[in-house]
């Protein structure tokens, strides 16, 4: 084909096809109703001349065609019929001809060859001309296949050389608004006897509005080409801005992730996949599932991305490729486009080692909580910073009333000074064990402490405060000075019975002497009745020597004991007292018999409760002792002895009562080792009895009762079944 030229609306497109040959033009157009008149044009001259025309078109492309031609004069019925005139749609055409995505020759020259040979026929002779348009290349091109179409192009020249037609091909020329599309539009138009611009240009009425044309499409080309080169530098710029943005996210410090609705993870920075030890390509890709071990957590999370919520600090577990939990803190929020979710972008902020931190403080908060020593903590002016429950206990100052106060509030006057002596050996690292010193109560009562200061150091070393460990040793000390009592009492009593076994003869000796002296008859009534009295005051003496040695006589095997005459040796020992304190004294014995026990250890049972009971009443007060036969309680099938012994003293208070055959405790303040009570129990226990005590601080009718049973003969085995112990203690009011 011959180098292409413009053709405008002046001329017409019929008048430009010579009749001896084939010619090929194509229109750009922008708009479908300049097409349409266009093409009609080109085809009605023709048709009504006698000659033939083929219209490969659209179906609404034809439908118009068939409008505009028959406004023009043409009856296209008649020119069908006479087989002048065929319309064919041009996609249909194509599939007969493409075979994948690609014109086949032979296929194309077969079909399109044939119409034509039909239209010439039908239009009666070699000197008729056959117009044709199609659009078959415009929907190649717009299909984005325009190799195919520049093929079909060439395909209608190659036919040009065996058939003679005049083809008029069109395309919209929006197709070609892409930079990239320009040297394809070239091709297309070399393809071309003729170019025909859109309808803007070819609608110039004279030369001269044809070359303001032409200069203002110059101008918009020149506009279009800088704009063109604006936007490839924008492009370039934005495609520089984009990978250094890549760049920073995938590098980024914070672990980044974009996931879709469904869960799936569609990008992730290095950051995140390093968090749980994968590569990026391991990781993205994989849905957000597997990676958190928390289902429940999971799903509230994915519904609210679904939502389109923004999250912020939600915590969650993920799970290490290793097998290990990290904890995570997960912020996030959704990318929509026209209200549809595009992905959620989240951020992850792993706090394991926070929550590592914050369970080993609690775990330590715990310990430091539960712990039975008191633990506190100053700075080193002194004032406190902490204070645990058992320092509460200890010293019975909450720790809202000890924070933020002077340490010195639970040291004694005297004891000031200590305080500066162990802050000065704190502030040199210097720890102290087990410093053994006095502290004080709320309420005012001193105790015995025990101290352990250690330093509190900064992660630089530097000393900034002191951690304290309080051991209260009250009872301890106590203890020890009960023990010491013991053995001093120990050493009394064997020291005593040593004396009582020395005298206990020379006594006999004097026994003697006054019997054989009494015998006399030289003596007169007086001093026979002085002998008598002697006698008796010897008599006596010697009972409570041989009480003495029987007392401090330990007991190694249970025997036959008579509880009365028990009771009516210890009450001979407190005769005199008894007396100097004016008390009158109640004895009812409503049995003698036997019970099988140890005799020293109900001496001191039955000491230590008469003695109880003469220090309560104090002077002119009543004590009474009564001993009944009766069967346990909880085991009537046990027969025994129950011995009462009670006065009317202050009583015991209530709150006091469960407490009182504990050891160490004492409600006589100095005067008491807090172990007398301690020792009836086990001395009960060991008889496999019970014991019980009624006591009321009622004016006028106060006092306390103990009741002790203890059994005529011992079965271990059924006080085990039927009591649950061999003695048991309770209190009544």
């Amino acid at each position: 084909m011959s180098a292409a030229k413009v053709v405008t609306d002046g001329e017409s497109f019929s008048a430009s096809a010579p009749k001896n040959r084939s010619s090929h033009t194509t229109q750009f157009y922008s708009d479908d109703t300049f097409l349409i008149s266009a093409v009609a044009r080109f085809l009605a001259g023709p048709l009504a001349s006698g000659d033939a025309a083929l219209i490969i078109a659209t179906r609404s492309h034809r439908e118009q065609f068939e409008q505009h031609l028959d406004a023009e004069g043409i009856d296209l019925r008649s020119v069908i019929e006479q087989g002048r005139c065929v319309f064919l749609d041009a996609a249909e055409t194509l599939s007969h001809f493409m075979n994948g995505g690609r014109p086949q020759g032979s296929q194309f020259f077969s079909l399109i060859g044939g119409v034509l040979d039909r239209l010439r026929a039908a239009a009666n002779g070699q000197d008729r001309r056959v117009m044709a348009f199609g659009e078959m290349v415009a929907l190649l091109w717009l299909e984005g296949n325009g190799a195919a179409a520049i093929e079909v192009e060439k395909l209608w020249n190659q036919l040009a050389v065996t058939h003679r037609f005049h083809l008029l091909c069109a395309y919209p020329i929006k197709a070609f608004d892409k930079p990239e599309d320009a040297a394809d539009f070239l091709k297309i138009c070399s393809e071309h006897d003729a170019i025909s611009p859109a309808e803007e240009y070819t609608q110039a009425v004279n030369e001269d509005e044809r070359l303001r044309l032409i200069a203002q499409l110059q101008q918009k080309a020149e506009a279009l080409e800088g704009e063109i080169a604006r936007r490839a530098r924008a492009e370039q710029a934005l495609r520089q801005s984009e990978a250094e943005l890549r760049d920073f996210l995938d590098n980024a410090a914070l672990p980044i992730q974009w996931i879709a609705a469904d869960g799936t993870i569609l990008w992730a920075n290095k950051a995140q996949s390093d968090l749980l030890g994968y590569s990026q390509e391991e990781y993205a890709g994989h849905s957000m599932r597997e990676f958190h071990p928390d289902e429940t957590a999971t799903a509230e999370i994915l519904q609210r991305f679904c939502r389109g919520e923004q999250v912020r600090g939600y915590e969650t577990c993920l799970r290490h490729k290793d097998g290990s939990i990290r904890h995570v803190r997960i912020h996030s929020s959704p990318l929509v486009r026209d209200g549809q979710l595009v992905y959620t972008r989240c951020f992850t902020v792993d706090f394991t080692a926070e929550k590592s931190a914050e369970s080993v403080q609690s775990l330590l908060a715990a310990i430091v909580a539960s712990c039975d020593d008191g633990i506190a903590s100053k700075d080193l002016n002194g004032i406190v910073t902490s204070w645990n429950a058992a320092a509460e206990r200890i010293f019975g100052y909450k720790a809202s009333e000890m924070i933020g106060r002077p340490i010195t509030m639970i040291i004694p006057p005297e004891l000031q000074d200590d305080e500066q002596r162990i802050l000065a050996r704190i502030r040199s690292g210097e720890r102290i064990d087990h410093f053994e010193t006095v502290r004080m109560t709320k309420d005012g009562r001193r105790l015995d402490v025990s101290l352990t200061v250690s330093p509190v150091r900064e992660a630089n070393g530097r000393v900034i405060g002191a951690a304290k460990v309080v051991r209260d040793i009250t009872e301890r000390k106590r203890a020890e000075e009960a023990l010491r009592r013991a053995e001093k009492l120990a050493t009394t009593g064997r020291l005593a019975a040593t004396i009582a076994h020395e005298i206990n003869n020379p006594m006999q000796a004097l026994s003697n002497l006054l019997s054989l002296l009494s015998y006399k008859l030289s003596l007169d009534e007086s001093t026979r009745e002085l002998v008598s009295m002697a006698e008796a005051e010897l008599g006596r003496m010697s009972h409570i020597t041989r009480q003495m040695l029987s007392f401090y006589r330990e007991s190694t095997t249970p025997a036959a004991v008579k509880v009365t005459e028990v009771l009516d040796d210890v009450l001979e020992l407190f005769v005199m007292r008894m007396r100097s304190n004016r008390i009158t004294l109640e004895r009812r014995y409503e049995s003698t018999g036997e019970i099988y026990g140890y005799p020293v250890e109900l001496s001191q049972l039955f000491a230590n409760l008469i003695g109880n009971a003469i220090e309560a009443v104090g002077d002119k007060g009543r004590l009474y002792v009564h001993v009944a036969p009766q069967r346990e309680i909880k085991a009537p099938q046990r027969e025994g002895i129950r011995v009462v012994i009670g006065d009317n003293g202050p009583g015991i208070k209530r709150e006091l009562q469960s407490h009182i055959f504990e050891p160490f405790f004492t409600t006589k303040a100095a005067k008491g080792t807090g172990l007398g009570l301690w020792v009836v129990r086990g001395i009960v226990a060991k008889h496999e009895g019970t014991i019980r005590v009624r006591s009321t601080t009622s004016p006028g009718r106060s006092g306390t009762v103990f009741m002790v049973f203890l059994p005529l003969a011992v079965d271990r085995k059924a006080v085990s079944e039927e009591t649950g112990s061999p003695a048991s203690v309770i209190g009544e009011t």
